[in-house]
């Protein structure tokens, strides 16, 4: 008679659950972290961009009064009070504690190498005053791999951005460069804002951001209107580099002569582009000229979006430490573990069932079914 399954053989099936339910648990904590491709270079950047963010701290604390205290002198030298002389607009400061991870830098490297951005290479950086962290993480980035940055900078800044009209992004960049922390060629500036000349703020901010620009030693870029904002950041970039072409041009934050439009921000969102996806743009800046000539895109925008996409943990006070995040390291099952669990939960149930048609085999010749238990 053939053989027949039933739920009478109860001992067998709690065996084959206990059985199985061991080789789940050791396939389950069998995983071992590997760290992901460029885990040096990426290390590397956090690394720098914390020393950076130390200098900073240390070189805030010495120059007076703190105006703004977070709980991290890292973050007091790069966040700064809600409202300035230099204000252009609101802005979230869950956003800029985001961006003040160290380990924002390592996505950058991400960012760069998918780029194909290598060691000896050139790339054109628009950084605003509203976003002195990832500003900090693309120079870092650059640093780490051996690419040089040349930038130009909106200096103005939304809430909690680099508003201390003493101590604007130009003031810090400038000081890393002499310090020969983080390495970069300041080209130029511009007062950001409304039409990129900060049309709307007081003639004392006015006055403030110009003294900034003149203090870094590069020139002012004054524009009527973003069209003519973009093509002046553009030209300006070509003739910082006229010898030797960039290898990819970098959008930071929330610049609106490279980015064209206010608009453009929802329009891109954050990663690589070899070329511009096709958007009905309501503004075309220095970004979408820089396109126009083929080079590669990379948009580092939205902390908050990055930081839960490459696992960097919730924004926090105090600041994260390098090394710390899904964009260095992954889990994975050790593969030879979960083989051999498999080959042993297959034995048992090959044995188990084999052991069971014998004991219905024996039930149905008429042997008393409780001697077989």
């Amino acid at each position: 008679m053939a053989f027949r399954p039933s739920l009478r053989s109860i001992w067998t099936l709690v065996a084959m659950a206990g059985i199985c339910y061991g080789m789940y648990l050791w396939a389950e904590y069998s995983r071992v972290t590997i760290n992901r491709a460029n885990y040096e270079e990426k290390l590397s950047a956090a690394n720098r961009m914390n020393s950076a963010l130390k200098a900073l701290a240390e070189r805030f604390s010495e120059g007076g009064e703190i105006l703004e205290s977070y709980g991290d002198p890292r973050l007091d030298a790069i966040i700064g009070q809600q409202f300035s002389t230099i204000t252009t607009d609101i802005g979230s400061f869950e956003e800029k504690l985001a961006s003040a991870n160290p380990n924002l830098a390592a996505v950058a490297v991400e960012f760069l190498i998918e780029a194909g951005v290598k060691k000896g290479d050139r790339v054109a950086v628009a950084l605003s005053g509203s976003n002195p962290g990832k500003n900090l993480a693309v120079l870092s980035a650059c640093d780490a791999l051996g690419v040089t940055p040349y930038t130009i900078c909106a200096l103005s800044s939304t809430w909690w951005g680099a508003t201390d009209p003493q101590n604007t992004w130009l003031d810090m960049q400038k000081f890393l460069n002499d310090a020969g922390i983080v390495k970069s060629q300041m080209v130029a500036a511009s007062r950001g804002g409304v039409d990129d000349n900060a049309r709307g703020l007081s003639a004392t901010g006015r006055v403030q951001l110009a003294d900034a620009v003149a203090r870094s030693g590069v020139p002012l870029i004054e524009s009527v209107s973003l069209a003519q904002a973009g093509a002046n950041w553009w030209n300006r970039f070509s003739a910082a580099s006229a010898d030797h072409k960039y290898a990819a041009y970098i959008n930071v934050g929330d610049c609106l002569a490279s980015l064209g439009h206010i608009e453009n921000l929802e329009l891109l969102k954050s990663g690589v582009f070899t070329r511009l996806p096709d958007r009905n743009w309501p503004g075309r800046g220095a970004m979408h000229a820089a396109a126009s000539t083929g080079l590669t895109i990379i948009n580092i925008n939205g902390a908050n979006r990055i930081t839960r996409e490459f696992g960097l943990g919730t924004p926090k006070i105090p600041l994260a430490e390098p090394g710390s995040g899904d964009v260095y390291s992954t889990e994975k099952y050790d593969l030879r573990v979960t083989a051999t669990a498999l080959f042993i939960a297959l034995g048992a149930l090959f044995f188990l069932v084999r052991l069971d048609a014998k004991y219905f085999r024996l039930a149905d010749a008429g042997v008393d079914p409780e001697t077989l238990l």
